[in-house]
């Protein structure tokens, strides 16, 4: 075993090259932060279940790299775990395990040990990561959950729900056939999150539970929500908008489509709607993976005055205009619905693209199959990409 000079507990040599980011904002030892806890922390439960640290970088360390230890000596650590940063943040985590209950009232030093390599295999330097304070007591009460609310958005419900202390929490959904878990964050106590359920059976019955664990492990889970997926979904996404063309207004403004599923997917009988009119889609087949721009009638694929669309990409024809007037240039909700009226996909981040330094530029959905919500929109226009792809 490669065990440095500040190594209380030995673990197998990790190799985390290729993994995680560089642009993290930490400025540790080798680059690294304590994540959870965080540095400075005091009141942690000393039956701490793992701590978190973050580094700027893919790393390679060897056993026991990663440390911890206070007054009262070594502490053995498990296997380290590579996984996203809790705290929502850039970088690469890793979560460790903390065998042994620590003692009372007291500071302990997370630190890096002799032989840390970076992606290069350059050593990186030894030092302290971080340091926290104890509690007198182990935590044995898990955290509590209240206002949990399940709001359906299109192809996705919007959970959110609060805890009574700082936790790692997520969302369960239960179906008769499939069960999937997804992550809603660490280090706080107020939690909202999209998840998409686009892939479930239409009409089929699921329940929504939220669940928490706090820093000594104590797990908690809410009561189930039942939700009823809509009929009427389809894996079809509003990707881009250009509602203020450089060309001819409204005739050269558009509204792309995609196919996100693996099949190919009929727009007639749909419809796209804005805040006052909407307008049927005519029949077309748009194939798995492939989109479809909605345009005006007078529509020009070659006006030189915008960005033609990818050869083939189907040009799904409607009015003279998009919905009542065109989209608005100050921003509006779209949306597309399904013949009975389920929306199956919509844009209501509504920015305003009225300033002369946006003519001719779109808002794109980042990434494609986000869910329906503000912060899936680039908020800041950039140059259109019709039928070519994410920006």
């Amino acid at each position: 075993m490669l065990c440095g000079a500040l190594v209380v507990g030995c673990v197998p040599r990790t190799d985390l090259a290729g993994k995680g980011t560089a642009d993290a904002d930490v400025a540790n030892a080798a680059g690294a932060s304590l994540v959870l806890p965080a540095a400075g922390a005091t009141g942690v439960p000393r039956n701490l279940a793992a701590f978190w640290v973050r580094f700027t970088g893919p790393v390679s360390f060897p056993d026991g790299a990663l440390t911890l230890g206070g007054a009262a000596g070594a502490v053995m650590l498990a296997q380290p775990v590579v996984g996203d940063c809790p705290d929502g943040g850039a970088g690469l985590c890793v979560q460790v395990g903390v065998a042994d209950e620590l003692a009372p009232a007291s500071s302990y030093v997370v630190g890096i040990g002799d032989g840390l390599e970076d992606a290069a295999g350059a050593p990186l330097p030894a030092g302290v990561v971080g340091r926290f304070d104890t509690a007198a007591d182990v935590d044995l009460i898990p955290p509590a959950i209240s206002g949990l609310t399940v709001v359906p958005s299109g192809p996705c419900v919007l959970v959110s729900f609060q805890t009574d202390e700082n936790a790692e929490a997520g969302v369960r959904i239960e179906g008769s056939d499939a069960s999937r878990a997804i992550s809603a964050g660490a280090g706080r106590t107020q939690f909202s999150l999209a998840v998409s359920i686009a892939d479930l059976p239409g009409g089929s019955a699921v329940a929504i539970i939220a669940t928490a664990a706090d820093r000594a492990g104590n797990r908690a889970e809410s009561a189930a929500v039942p939700l009823t997926v809509p009929l009427g979904l389809l894996p079809l996404a509003i990707t881009e908008l250009l509602a203020n063309p450089a060309g001819t207004e409204p005739t050269q403004e558009f509204v792309e489509l995609r196919n996100l599923g693996e099949d190919a997917v009929e727009l007639g009988g749909l419809a796209i709607a804005d805040a006052k009119g909407m307008d049927t889609l005519p029949p077309t087949t748009l194939a798995a993976g492939a989109y479809a721009l909605v345009v005006a009638s007078g529509f020009d694929p070659a006006s030189a005055k915008d960005t033609p669309p990818l050869a083939g990409t189907p040009l799904v024809r409607v009015d003279s205009r998009i919905g009542s007037d065109g989209l608005s240039n100050g921003g509006e909700a779209v949306r597309l619905l399904s013949a009975d009226g389920v929306v199956i996909s919509s844009y209501s981040a509504a920015i305003d693209v009225s300033a002369t330094a946006w003519s001719g530029k779109s808002v794109h959905r980042v990434p494609e199959g986000a869910c329906d919500q503000e912060p899936s929109w680039t908020r800041i226009p950039s140059p259109p990409t019709p039928g070519w792809g994410a920006p």
